[in-house]
């Protein structure tokens, strides 16, 4: 796995059958289908300007490939999602219906502050 996860989100990761053995830059996300989404919270080693912690959005897409969609302060959702927990400060963000369908990364993607679950299923 990556040096950039400690060794408990690791090990919480890997529970779930997570394992990163590399993080394809957001860049290269455009336009990519992702199945589901891993919300991890920084704690409070680093905040964001407005005074909460950052989350790192990790996009799970095909074959097991993961996109490092970046650091933000916070995320919305304009459609139904499932949320569920990997273990302390770690969720796993999947579509509540039509699953097969999956997200796709907007080809205007940049990582910011808010990052956008959109209708039809865009992220950006």
């Amino acid at each position: 796995m990556n040096n950039d996860f400690t060794k408990q989100e690791i090990k919480s990761l890997e529970k779930y059958g997570v394992e990163i053995k590399e993080l394809i830059s957001g860049d290269k996300a455009r336009g990519k289908k992702i199945d589901s989404l891993i919300i991890m919270s920084n704690g409070n080693k680093t905040l964001h300007d407005s005074g909460y912690p950052l989350i790192r959005i990790i996009g799970i897409g095909e074959n097991k490939n993961y996109y490092n969609l970046g650091w933000h302060d916070h995320y919305l959702s304009y459609i139904p999602i499932n949320v569920d927990s990997f273990g302390k400060n770690i969720f796993h963000i999947m579509p509540w219906a039509d699953r097969e369908k999956g997200w796709f990364v907007s080809e205007s993607f940049i990582s910011c502050s808010t990052f956008e679950i959109g209708e039809g299923g865009e992220l950006r």
